[in-house]
């Protein structure tokens, strides 16, 4: 009985994730995937300096405390639009405990649109987000982004 129930909630999961998945255009979903490396480096790094974020306060200066973590130096870089990721200066040497909700710290996000005319942004959780111009706008106004 409960094996029915169980199947029903992993198959309308499954559905979910997907259809919110191809939402995205290709392009989108390859920036999506090489942001998540980003990500990644970004908290390996936090992991290594007892959990404080790295120095954010332009991209070149984070690629520069990421160059250990990365394994490509372009990880900061959109494979798609070829424009640098911005970055939330407000981060830098912070300590992960200053904040709550990791999942709403913003850490990266597309400095132009992709094709589909979707903003991909990055969390300090690791995750991200396609989102319209108009919902980067708020984002970067909550997070007091420029």
């Amino acid at each position: 009985m409960y094996w029915r129930r169980f199947a029903v909630v992993l198959a309308t999961t499954v559905i979910v994730f997907s259809l919110a998945w191809a939402q995205m255009s290709p392009e989108s979903q390859k920036c999506s995937a090489h942001m998540k490396k980003a990500l990644k480096a970004i908290q390996t790094y936090v992991q290594e300096w007892d959990n404080v974020f790295p120095p954010a306060t332009t991209a070149q200066k984070l690629s520069d405390a990421l160059q250990d973590y990365a394994a490509d130096k372009y990880v900061l870089t959109c494979p798609v639009t070829r424009k640098e990721y911005r970055t939330n200066p407000h981060v830098t040497w912070r300590p992960l405990s200053m904040y709550p909700k990791l999942s709403e710290v913003v850490v990266l996000f597309d400095s132009v649109p992709h094709k589909d005319k979707k903003y991909l942004v990055g969390y300090a959780d690791g995750s991200v987000k396609a989102v319209t111009e108009k919902e980067l706008a708020a984002i970067k106004q909550k997070a007091r982004l420029k």
